[in-house]
């Protein structure tokens, strides 16, 4: 439908527009163009009209022709655009292009062409600039000049000549103009003595220029500290153009650098605004009209509180831009066409109009249009400035009118033109293909037209019909309206009021005058459900400094709600999201302002809106703050004795002013206010009472339920007041006895405030109690508190007076009589009875006597010797006096009996000593004490504390860490820290989380040997942070923690299991596999086996410390499927199974069952019987043969080399699977064949080739020595089987080649694990397995393999208690590389099977 539409419309043009003036649509946006000498340049110029139009140029004003120019300069064909293929100087000026085709002259912008050009700097020699060290520096730079401007940077100028940009930070950066600017010097900004300059770069030239060089010298080695002052700033009024950008800066110097701040002043900043340079430039783009005002940038550091501010008035001016544009205007005959041309701009622009590019005006040296059909042509008229008019029109005017509006920062040029026609009528903008609109809101249908003379316009809708002329109204559901735009144009309106669903449907709009008519497109309208905000913000208060949150939540038509959106607005201003202190979080449309302050106060709008309609809700928030101070304050009398003060009300700041507090300060502590009287809120005058002889000045603070507002301005006038007597006396005149030979007075000196007066003394009476000769002492410094007089009593009463006077007179108040007390002395008495009772463990308590005279004054002065204060406990350990002496003050008011005895008796009292060591011998004596000394120790007392829990352990340690579990390491509490007999420890752990500490664990088996001093913890979690506690362990529970933080290792891949099959027995098999990779990795080990064909496996209980394990209780003669498991707690990992018989006949279980297996044995011993007779006749013939075998040549025959059977270099050792092991056992058994069978019967011993003690095999075979009680029966069943290991020979070599590598000497397992750990997996290997449930949770380890381990003391002794006595002496089963080996031969015993 649209292409029909635009070929009608084409074709309407070709039939009916028969011509039509020029009109330039392409032309340069730029109207500065730059061009290199060399390099092409052009300048664009494309026009259309009917006929098509030719191209005429000038520059500066004069004709130009491009074809005139030596083939530098050629013009486009079927354009104007005119290109310099090599530009001169000569070239540069101003274009103008003009496009005619005879109806009309069209005329582009002007167009200035000139060439880009960069200067160099003028030649300075190099600088040098000299400061201190956290000074401020500034580094000049003049750019040159250049076209275009250029951009400026500063570089330091490397050894090699190279040149390296600085890179800014908030201490060193540019300014606007140019200039370095350090805001503190470092001994690294002299760069090793290279230079700084300014690098000037035209991009356009590609081309840059440097400046002079700098070179910096830092001067002392500590930096100077200096507060926030203003080192560069932008000037502080500036404009700026609209539409530009908005560009601040603020530079502050001092050290620490300081922070740079901006604040809008009224108002907020855009979404617009950008701070860069680490906060020191404000940017704000597309600066609009409402950007203007004042801005403040303030720089802190941490030197002072007061910070460095700068303020700037903005105002922005406005480039002329279009408030009303002229357009193109086609008419019909004898109508009238008008052309508007309004434009504003700050300052306003002028207006310049033009008639196919001649002015419409004669101006200077440049005459007007002389155009018959505009000059002196009554048709013509220029109503203003804004405005012309061309009546009754004719086909002959037909022109191009140019409007031109100018200020200094610009101009707008418009180009357009007149053409009059004589057609039917067109649409010129169909309807769109659809409209929607939501509940509730009115929708204009437009229908633009061009129609000469009066035109019919009909609005169809799917259901009805609505028409008009120029207006017509239908009731209050929709209005039909038809605006005139010109003579020709005509727009039709069909407006829908407060729409609601049944409004939905296709409209379409029809025009027709006398020469036809024509129907637009239908336009489909939509109607959507309104949009509803469903949870209101609420009305807040908020203290300033807390934050506000407002919730809003809405709905609106489902259609529409991905396009909803939820946005705020602070009193009818939308709240940008880029600022600082209020959020919007987009999950549930919450606004939140941080750190409130006054200003936040106002109206908060929630809006909710779908592009189509929006729905409002409104909230206030209002912020409470401390009140601002008062001002205005001021002395309106002074007298004497009091002063009268006003002052005026500062800002309540939305918490009103409970009361005000007027403070005053003097010449004497300038610096120090006092508060003088609370004042009520509803007055602002207050009478304050003064001191004699002072300088006052006032100030007053108002106070709100929020807090206390900052001070005001002090008074400017000084209210000073006359001498006069002091009111009073010194205050706490007092004895101090802590001089011998002397009695010392101590007083609260008078500040200056309180002398009232010139002259201020003191004047002290003293006077022994009974006597009447009194001394008198003067003291002329007022600072004074103390003074001390010779006296030779100890704690002697004197009668004691303190005057204060001046030069008016003495003090009005009476002197005060103090009796005070010389100097004390050391007591000459001890207390009596001192016994111990009520032992614990830490505490005791400590009785005594004393005598009752001791409290009386005759007491205090002939035996206390000062006042009696208490007593002094003092004990320690026996015998470390030195390092456990410890000593407690108890005050008399503590030991004083509530019915104390009569005097002359002695009073007894009692203690509670706590914190004693326990489990120790203690002594403990007492001592009297009066304020400044103790006297002579009672005999001393012993005693001894009880058992207690113990310290904490001085050292611990995890020495070996691994996936999941710790080797730990301790050392036992220090002696003093025993305070018992220690029967264990305890460890424990929990999970680190950051600053979350997890459940507290105990391990699940303690440690109850008191000497141990390690232990395993297991069961842990790979690559996670635990706390790891112990806990040394009395009989009364644990003691004083002691913990670390250590982390498991990640968890390393499973192997699986090597093992082999040894000491096959009736009943018992002994499973050994090799230490792999996982050795020391805390992986557990357990066996699985069947019988050869089940189905189900059976399994072996867990083992953690040994590499081998005894099946036990297996039926005799009974062929078995077995395997070794790995686990971790995570991964199982299992080896390849072996089928293993055990020694024996199978048990018989009935006759039937076992006549085949008689049968099968009867015939396979016949067969056995008839390949011996076999062997002994090739035997024999062989004797026949020729003695010397025929050889090849060459060939060598050794007699005496033994036969070598063929499994001896082919088979392999059962659970043996690794190509390394191969290569070793093959290389082994070529050297050692010989010596092999000439030593296989010989005797050995083999514990100790092995390095293993007798006792370590017993306990190795301990899960089945109890079945072979008899040892020649466990001899003949060893030797039952012993030929199967024969032919293994080279196990030996393999298995001491394996433990070379594994040196055993760098891992010594008795540092490593406690005995209770080993005891306990040996309990449990004794009772044997348990059956293997595949269901079962994997079990949590704490114990790892050992390997080569040596029992301790304890391990023997036990092994002995528990009848394994006999099998200490057995020699060993295995050799030095762990092997089986034959015992020697015994005459009477057969080796045949």
């Amino acid at each position: 439908m649209l292409l029909q539409t635009t070929i009608y419309l084409l074709f309407l043009s070709t039939v009916f527009a028969v011509n039509r003036p020029p009109n330039i649509y392409v032309q340069p946006t730029d109207r500065d163009i730059y061009y290199k000498p060399g390099e092409s340049v052009e300048i664009l110029c494309i026009a259309d009209g009917i006929p098509k139009p030719k191209y005429i140029w000038r520059r500066n004003g004069e004709a130009y022709n491009p074809s005139g120019q030596d083939d530098r300069v050629v013009q486009l064909p079927n354009q104007g655009t005119i290109v310099f293929n090599k530009p001169e100087d000569k070239d540069e000026g101003i274009f103008q292009c003009f496009a005619d085709n005879g109806y009309g002259i069209s005329a582009s912008v002007k167009i200035n062409l000139r060439e880009a050009k960069l200067k160099k700097f003028a030649y300075e020699p190099r600088q040098t600039h000299t400061v201190y060290a956290g000074k401020d520096l500034t580094l000049p730079c003049t750019p040159p000049q250049s076209y275009p401007p250029a951009d400026v940077y500063w570089v330091i100028k490397e050894p090699d000549g190279r040149w390296q940009a600085i890179n800014f930070d908030k201490r060193v950066s540019m300014d606007i103009e140019g200039k370095l600017r350090f805001t503190n010097v470092l001994r690294s900004d002299m760069v090793g003595g290279r230079a700084y300059s300014c690098m000037a770069i035209n991009y356009f030239m590609r081309d840059n220029a440097i400046g002079p060089e700098h070179v910096v010298t830092v001067l002392g080695s500590t930096e100077q500290k200096q507060p926030a002052k203003e080192l560069w700033t932008s000037p502080s009024d500036q404009f700026f153009v609209k539409g530009g950008t908005l560009r601040l800066k603020c530079i502050f110097a001092g050290n620490p650098t300081p922070v740079v701040y901006w604040e809008k002043l009224e108002g907020t900043f855009p979404d617009r605004a950008k701070f860069k340079s680490f906060g020191q430039e404000l940017h704000i783009t597309d600066v609009r009209e409402s950007d203007a005002g004042q801005y403040e940038c303030m720089g802190l550091n941490s030197e002072s509180t007061q910070r460095a501010t700068k303020a700037f008035d903005v105002r922005i001016e406005a480039a002329p831009f279009w408030v009303e544009e002229p357009h193109d205007v086609e008419a019909s005959i004898n109508e009238k066409a008008t052309f508007i041309c309004k434009a504003d701009g700050d300052p306003k622009p002028e207006y310049a109009w033009y008639i196919n590019g001649v002015p419409l005006e004669d101006r200077q040296n440049e005459l007007g249009v002389r155009d018959p059909r505009i000059y002196n042509n009554n048709r013509f008229y220029k109503k203003d400035a804004n405005n012309i008019t061309l009546t009754n029109l004719t086909l002959e005017d037909h022109m191009n009118i140019q409007c031109n509006a100018s200020n200094k920062h610009g101009y707008v040029f418009s180009d357009v033109y007149l053409n009059v026609l004589a057609e039917k009528p067109t649409i010129i903008k169909p309807p769109p293909a659809q409209i929607k609109v939501a509940e509730s809101k009115s929708v204009t249908l437009d229908c633009p037209g061009k129609v000469k003379n009066d035109p019919t316009v009909t609005r169809y809708r799917t259901k009805g019909k609505f028409q008009g002329t120029k207006t017509q109204s239908n009731k209050q559901t929709y209005s039909v309206s038809m605006t005139e735009i010109s003579s020709v144009e005509y727009r039709f309106l069909y407006v829908l009021q407060k729409v609601v669903m049944a409004d939905a449907g296709d409209y379409r709009c029809r025009a027709k005058n006398i020469y036809g008519e024509v129907t637009s497109s239908s336009c489909k309208t939509q109607i959507r459900r309104k949009t509803r905000i469903e949870q209101y913000p609420l009305d807040l208060e908020v203290i300033a400094g807390y934050d506000a949150k407002f919730t809003c939540s809405g709905s609106t038509d489902f259609d529409e709600a991905a396009h909803m959106e939820v946005y705020w607005e602070k009193d009818d201003k939308r709240v940008s999201t880029n600022e600082q202190r209020m959020t919007q979080n987009f999950q549930d449309n919450s606004l939140t302002i941080s750190g409130t302050i006054v200003r936040d106060s106002g109206v908060y709008t929630c809006i909710i809106t779908n592009g189509l309609d929006e729905d409002r809700a409104y909230a206030i928030l209002t912020v409470k703050d401390r009140p601002d101070p008062p001002s205005g304050v001021e002395t309106e009398r002074c007298r004497d004795s009091s002063a009268d003060l006003k002052w005026i009300k500062g800002i309540e700041n939305n918490a009103p002013v409970q009361y005000f507090i007027v403070q005053y300060n003097t010449s004497f502590n300038r610096d120090q206010w006092v508060s003088a009287k609370k004042v009520e809120y509803s007055q602002n005058t207050a009478t304050i009472p003064l001191q004699p002889w002072g300088n006052y000045t006032f100030r007053v603070i108002a106070t709100n339920k929020i807090g206390a507002s900052s001070p005001s301005f002090h008074t400017t006038k000084v209210c000073r007041t006359n001498p006069a007597q002091p009111e009073r006396n010194p205050q706490n005149v007092r004895s101090i006895g802590d001089t011998r030979n002397m009695l010392k007075i101590q007083w609260i000196p008078m500040n200056e405030l309180e002398q009232n007066g010139p002259g201020f003394k003191y004047q002290l009476t003293v006077k022994e109690r009974g006597s009447t000769r009194s001394d008198t002492y003067n003291i002329d410094n007022w600072r004074n508190d103390t003074i001390e007089i010779p006296k030779s009593k100890p704690y002697t009463p004197y009668l004691v007076k303190l005057q204060a006077k001046n030069n008016v007179g003495d003090a009005k108040e009476d002197p005060t009589e103090y009796t005070l007390y010389s100097y004390e002395d050391i007591p000459k008495v001890r207390p009596n009875d001192v016994d111990v009772t009520d032992i614990g463990n830490n505490f005791a308590t400590i009785t005594w006597t004393w005598d009752s005279l001791w409290q009386e004054e005759q007491g205090e002065m002939t035996q206390i010797q000062g006042q009696l204060k208490g007593f002094r406990i003092q004990y320690w350990r026996t015998n470390e006096k030195l390092s456990t002496f410890r000593e407690v003050e108890v005050p008399l008011a503590e030991v004083m009996p509530k019915d104390p005895p009569p005097a002359g008796m002695q009073i007894p009292s009692t203690y509670m000593l706590k914190n004693l060591s326990p489990y120790s011998n203690m002594q403990v004596q007492i001592c009297v004490i009066n304020n400044f000394f103790v006297g002579p120790p009672s005999d001393a007392k012993a005693f001894n504390t009880f058992e207690g829990v113990p310290g904490p352990v001085p050292k611990f340690e995890a020495r070996i860490r691994t996936s999941n579990s710790f080797v730990l390491f301790w050392t036992r509490p220090e002696n003093e820290d025993l305070n018992g007999i220690i029967t264990g420890y305890d460890l424990g752990f929990q999970t680190v989380e950051g600053l979350e500490l997890g459940a507290f664990h105990d391990r699940e088996e303690q440690i109850n040997d008191p000497m141990a001093v390690q232990a395993v913890l297991s069961g842990l979690l790979p690559d996670r942070k635990y706390r790891v506690h112990i806990f040394a362990r009395t009989r009364f529970g644990r003691g004083e923690g002691t913990f670390i933080e250590v982390s498991t290792t990640r968890k390393a891949a499973l192997g699986s299991p090597v093992f082999d099959v040894r000491d096959i027995a009736e009943t018992s098999i002994n499973v050994t596999w090799a230490p792999g990779a996982n050795t020391g990795a805390h992986v557990v080990y357990y066996v699985e086996f069947r019988k050869e064909g089940a189905a189900d496996w059976q399994r072996s209980n867990d083992e953690v410390m040994r590499n081998y394990k005894n099946l036990n209780n297996l039926e005799k003669g009974t062929y078995y499927e077995i395997r070794v498991v790995a686990f971790d707690g995570y991964n199982r990992a299992a080896s390849a199974s072996q089928v293993v018989g055990t020694v024996g006949f199978a048990a018989a279980r009935a006759v039937a069952a076992n006549y085949g297996w008689f049968v099968g044995m009867m015939i396979g011993g016949l067969i056995f019987i008839g390949i011996v007779i076999f062997i002994y006749w090739v035997h024999r013939r062989r004797k026949d043969v020729e003695e010397i075998p025929k050889t090849r040549k060459g060939a060598v025959i050794k007699d005496n080399a033994p036969m070598r059977r063929d499994d001896d270099f082919e088979r392999e050792s059962r659970g043996q699977y690794n190509d390394y092991y191969k290569d070793e056992r093959k290389r082994y058994r070529n050297e050692r064949y010989d010596e092999y069978e000439r030593d296989q019967y010989e005797p050995h011993d083999e514990p100790a080739a092995r390095g293993i003690s007798n006792h370590d095999y017993d306990e190795k075979n301990g899960g089945y020595h109890d079945d072979y009680n008899d040892e020649k029966r466990r001899d003949d069943n060893r030797d039952s089987y012993r030929d199967d290991y024969d032919r293994d020979s080279y196990n030996d070599d393999y298995d001491r080649d394996y433990d070379r590598d594994y040196d055993r000497d760098d891992y010594d397992d008795r540092d490593r694990y406690d005995d209770d750990d080993y005891d306990r997996d040996y309990k449990r290997e004794k009772e044997g397995y348990d059956d293997y449930d595949e269901s079962r949770d994997p079990p949590q380890y704490d114990r790892a393999p050992r390997y080569d381990r040596e029992l301790s003391y304890e391990d023997r002794h036990r092994a002995s208690v528990d009848g394994e006595k006999e099998y200490m002496s057995e020699p060993s089963k295995f050799d030095a590389d762990g092997a089986p080996i034959d015992k020697p031969a015994d005459p009477h015993s057969s080796t045949f099977v």
